[in-house]
């Protein structure tokens, strides 16, 4: 028997033609339009689960936090200023205490001519009449303060008074130390902050 070229014998079986796949089209058939057998652009074939849908809960737990600790921290810091007498909301009681640590730190730490900076116009304007020599000898004064409380503040418009007590040692040269272990002082409200003035100077 002869065969056709390459020697093998036909294939007498008969030949059923090939089914399309669900949902596809067969060869050189047009593919469907959207809806009709085979899902629209963009969307993952029939039978495949959709994408998870991104969450925003995350995003926005964290944004609660975020703002939450800022009024946290607003607060806190507010809540210190004022136990300081630095605040908006710190008592008068507060500011002068605060007024009176600074004038004292100032004088231990750079001297009278530092310290007068803080003090009341009056005592500036007596500061600055002085001649250079009477500065200078002012300069040369060694001062130590120590602040252990400072309480009975009375308030009277603006001015007030504060008992001290502690120690303040002041040393000029050539004399022998002084020292004191309480005083009181008086401050007068200039420009809405309390400034260390002599008695003379809160009349």
């Amino acid at each position: 028997m002869a065969y056709p070229p390459g020697g093998q014998p036909p294939d007498d079986r008969p030949q059923y033609p090939q089914q399309p796949s669900p949902g596809y089209p067969g060869p050189g058939q047009p593919a469907p339009p959207p809806g009709q057998g085979y899902p629209a652009p963009g969307y993952p074939p029939w039978g495949y689960p959709p994408p998870p849908r991104k969450s925003n809960t995350g995003l926005i737990v964290g944004l609660v936090v975020i703002v939450a600790l800022v009024i946290a921290g607003a607060v806190i810091a507010g809540f210190f200023l004022t136990s300081q007498g630095r605040g908006p909301l710190a008592s008068d009681e507060k500011r002068i205490e605060l007024a009176i640590r600074d004038f004292y730190e100032t004088l231990d730490s750079r001297g009278f001519r530092a310290a007068a900076e803080l003090a009341c116009t009056r005592e500036r304007a007596t500061f600055e009449a002085m001649t250079e020599q009477e500065k200078s000898e002012f300069d040369s004064t060694s001062v130590s303060v120590t602040i252990d409380r400072i309480e009975d503040i009375v308030v009277i418009d603006d001015t007030a008074t504060a008992k001290v007590t502690g120690k303040l040692t002041v040393e000029v040269p050539g004399r022998q130390p002084d020292t004191e272990t309480s005083t009181t002082e008086h401050l007068k409200k200039e420009d809405g902050k309390w400034k260390i003035c002599s008695a003379e100077g809160t009349r």
